[in-house]
């Protein structure tokens, strides 16, 4: 009798035992995913601490590296006095300038030097060492961006025929232009057709004659500031 008494209390504690290993599992997963939920729950509040705790009384903020993505490729020039840092990423190639001022020289059909103003706005202007001021050497023009680094000019010069002759010449010339890799320096071609005009009718290119045109080359470097 003491035999079947002790096979049914361990049949009993065996139950129970397995009972409790299922209790002690759901618990221990319930517990497991409070946990979980708890570490989430300090992680947002450490974060959000962080800025509010971001002051004297409660000592130095954590420092804060630079975001990568800010990071600008560049090399270093030395320059005559002074260094300087120069942009060297497929960004800042794509969005070279034409615009300042710029020293250039014309051969072919019209020789000419001197410097060239290219502006913001899209507008241009040349004072030109090879013309005589008595019948004009200051002309301006439009341009625009037409490819990467590449540019149209259109220019227009007007002047006197002679000095004290009065006005009768218009030259219109259209330009084809590349910056180089640095954007220090560009070349390109040109056209120039020449006009006989009147003072009452100066703009007019249809109505007037052609007097000569012709093509020829530009170079140019750029001006840097001091």
């Amino acid at each position: 009798m003491n035999q079947i008494a002790r096979i049914i209390y361990r049949t009993r504690s065996a139950t129970i035992s397995g009972a409790d290993r299922v209790a002690t599992g759901r618990q221990l997963k319930a517990g497991g995913l409070t946990a979980l939920f708890g570490l989430l729950a300090l992680t947002v509040m450490g974060e959000a601490g962080a800025g509010c705790m971001a002051n004297p009384a409660h000592g130095p903020s954590p420092t804060v590296l630079p975001d990568p993505a800010t990071f600008v490729p560049a090399v270093y020039r030395q320059a005559s006095t002074q260094g300087e840092f120069l942009r060297v990423s497929d960004e800042d190639r794509e969005n070279q300038s034409i615009v300042g001022l710029w020293q250039f020289k014309f051969d072919g059909f019209s020789p000419d030097w001197g410097t060239q103003a290219w502006h913001s706005d899209g507008t241009e202007l040349t004072f030109s060492g090879n013309q005589n001021p008595q019948t004009g050497d200051v002309c301006q023009g439009v341009w625009r961006k037409v490819g990467r680094d590449t540019y149209t000019l259109n220019h227009i010069a007007m002047g006197w025929l002679a000095p004290g002759a009065g006005f009768g010449i218009r030259v219109h010339l259209h330009f084809l232009i590349k910056l180089d890799a640095k954007g220090d320096a560009f070349s390109g071609s040109y056209t120039a057709t020449v006009y006989t005009e009147t003072a009452a009718d100066p703009f007019d290119e249809s109505a007037t004659a052609v007097l000569a045109s012709g093509s020829g080359h530009v170079t140019a470097t750029r001006v840097m500031p001091d």
